[in-house]
């Protein structure tokens, strides 16, 4: 589907371009060990969203967002707290840094800067960093368990994403409540420890945090499955992809025990319940809402 997209969208788009740009999908570590995932990609920009937008003008953004041009094959800096790694991209522009700092990062969201080789544009993000204190996790799908989607109706699902902007899309009821409860379980000042983790693919990263902001969701770390070019994600085993996931999470924060929401629609149930019994005591609960009654019930 998004292959013939991208196809679309070359024929379609013919804009011109800014300054190089560096889309950061997330920065997320621990004390000594940092994972940063993102895209090199020349910078567009986008009229304002309303709620009065048509189908036409919501279909034309979103080939635009997804229909990235890419700065292609180049090397990438990343300095944090005074060290510098780098990285090379992909042929589409995409990149990876998994690196081990020297130094202690201090709990919190750390400062880290990007740039391309030759270029002297510097890129500014925050890193959230976790320590080894106890703490309450969270991680979430995305699509019906927090947004509408109709992912068992292809039909409603492709006009959902392509013909609707974030402004016009449904919030599942109750979930910003339930992940604020949840987070205020740990002390005052500590860093989101919300993980959204969804099947959808990182080229709908900017429209899936606008919903996100749109709505006040709590500071998050967004993971999106990498469904173009190199080194991919599982792209149609959501089992897998979605434990390798988790269990990376798990293993980089094995302070934290974690609640986990999913729904009926596709393998989350599946998924949570395999990790519950592998990891018992990494995972309090999940929670699985039911895409047909809307009913979500709880599994310890």
């Amino acid at each position: 589907m998004f292959k013939k997209i991208i196809l679309l969208t070359i024929l379609l788009i013919s804009i011109g371009h800014t300054k190089d740009n560096i889309v950061i999908y997330h920065a997320y570590g621990n004390n000594h060990q940092v994972i940063v995932q993102g895209r090199m990609e020349k910078k567009k920009d986008f009229k304002k969203v309303t709620q009065d937008d048509g189908w036409f003008r919501n279909l034309w953004r979103r080939l635009r967002q997804v229909e990235g041009d890419e700065i292609e094959s180049e090397n990438i800096n990343l300095s944090i707290n005074q060290e510098t790694f780098k990285t090379k991209g992909d042929d589409e522009g995409y990149f990876e840094f998994n690196v081990k700092t020297k130094q202690l990062l201090p709990m919190g969201y750390q400062t880290i800067m990007l740039n391309i080789d030759g270029n002297k544009n510097l890129h500014e993000t925050k890193a959230t960093i976790i320590d080894s204190t106890p703490l309450v996790g969270i991680i979430s799908d995305f699509d019906d368990t927090i947004i509408v989607s109709d992912v068992t109706n292809k039909i409603k699902l492709g006009f959902n994403t392509m013909f609707k902007n974030y402004k016009q899309r449904t919030l599942v009821p109750t979930m910003l409540e339930r992940f604020q409860k949840i987070l205020a379980q740990n002390p005052q000042g500590t860093p989101s420890t919300l993980f959204i983790l969804s099947g959808s693919p990182q080229q709908l990263f900017i429209p899936v945090e606008e919903f996100l902001d749109y709505y006040h969701f709590p500071k998050r770390t967004l993971i999106l499955k990498k469904a173009h070019g190199e080194n991919l994600d599982p792209l149609t085993d959501q089992f897998a992809y979605k434990t390798q996931k988790i269990e990376r999470l798990i293993k980089l924060y094995p302070h934290i025990k974690w609640v986990m929401f999913g729904d009926s629609g596709e393998k989350d149930y599946q998924v949570y319940k395999a990790i519950k019994e592998k990891y018992p005591k990494k995972v309090k609960s999940y929670y699985i809402r039911n895409v047909e009654s809307g009913e979500i019930k709880e599994y310890n």
